[in-house]
């Protein structure tokens, strides 16, 4: 007996496909976290940002909520890092993958505004063939010592900063 075909399931194995391409980068940036000596932290991740100056050594949390949005809902990130000698203030690491053109990158000015409104000093990791190279000057013209967006970089301009002593 022949299966009804799902034709919705396309659109869900692109989706899925989009979530497993996104992991690649979030595992290199935890390989190279774990690399540089951080701990994953376990523990009360809800409560971690809050908790962040009493954590104490170096450790990362994934998936991490850090206070609201522009919208006041909850702002999830994908690492907070904390290492109170390198990072005073903590460590926001945002990872955004577009492997294929669309229009996830229009949600670029959102994040930064997020980060922002968070004041958390932020890296937002861009990669993959299929964001706008004007979505990466965007936020590349944004970032600054300054201010809360210190960095705008792909892997490999991640992996050059972590060669020469970011994550401490």
């Amino acid at each position: 007996m022949a299966k009804n075909r799902n034709y919705s399931s396309e659109t869900t194995s692109s989706g899925c496909k989009a979530n497993r391409t996104g992991n690649v980068l979030e595992k290199f940036v935890e390989a190279q976290l774990k690399a540089q000596g951080y701990d994953r932290h376990w523990n009360h991740k809800n409560q971690l940002f809050g908790l962040r100056k009493a954590a104490g050594g170096k450790q990362y949390g994934k998936q991490i909520i850090c206070g609201k949005t522009i919208y006041e809902t909850d702002r999830m990130v994908d690492f907070l890092v904390l290492n109170e000698a390198r990072f005073p203030a903590s460590l926001i690491i945002e990872c955004k993958w577009q492997q294929v053109r669309g229009s996830v990158d229009e949600k670029y000015p959102f994040l930064f505004f997020n980060i922002m409104k968070t004041g958390v000093p932020t890296v937002v990791l861009i990669d993959g063939d299929g964001y706008r190279s004007a979505a990466l000057k965007f936020l590349k013209d944004q970032a600054s010592e300054t201010s809360s967006l210190i960095g705008a970089w792909t892997m490999a301009e991640f992996q050059t900063q972590v060669n020469n002593g970011f994550l401490g």
